[in-house]
């Protein structure tokens, strides 16, 4: 691509710079990765009561949440009673020894933890955890 300009010299370009579009596109590839991380965390919105000493192996078992509109989340997926007790029972098959932690609001009545750990009781599951605050 020949570029003429107002002299008689003919000259080309041979090169084009893009360093300033090279340090753009990394500026915006650190911003979507800061970004995604603040997405990825987003949760269900439950106040855990509060205790001195917790289970640190919480995070090696299938996350069931108990919200305080009565909502049951199932690994952050809303189910339904049917869906959480088949899915569960599925899981249970594959890995005999496994846990549920049940997130429950602490406003919640006893009865609906109680239901919600029945569900879980019923689908074969025998290692259930309580999830709380420290």
């Amino acid at each position: 691509m020949a570029f003429t300009s107002g002299t008689d010299d003919n000259d080309e370009i041979g090169n084009i710079n893009i360093t300033p579009m090279v340090d753009i596109m990394l500026v915006l590839l650190v911003i979507f990765m800061v970004t995604a991380n603040f997405l990825k965390k987003e949760s269900i919105n439950i106040n855990l009561p509060k205790v001195g000493a917790s289970d640190p192996n919480v995070a090696q078992s299938i996350q069931v949440a108990l919200t305080k509109d009565g909502k049951i989340y199932l690994e952050g997926n809303e189910a339904d009673e049917t869906r959480l007790v088949s899915s569960l029972m599925h899981e249970s098959k594959l890995r005999p020894n496994m846990r549920v932690t049940l997130s429950a609001d602490e406003r919640l009545p006893y009865g609906a933890i109680a239901n919600v750990m029945g569900m879980i009781r019923k689908s074969g599951v025998s290692r259930i955890a309580l999830s709380v605050k420290r």
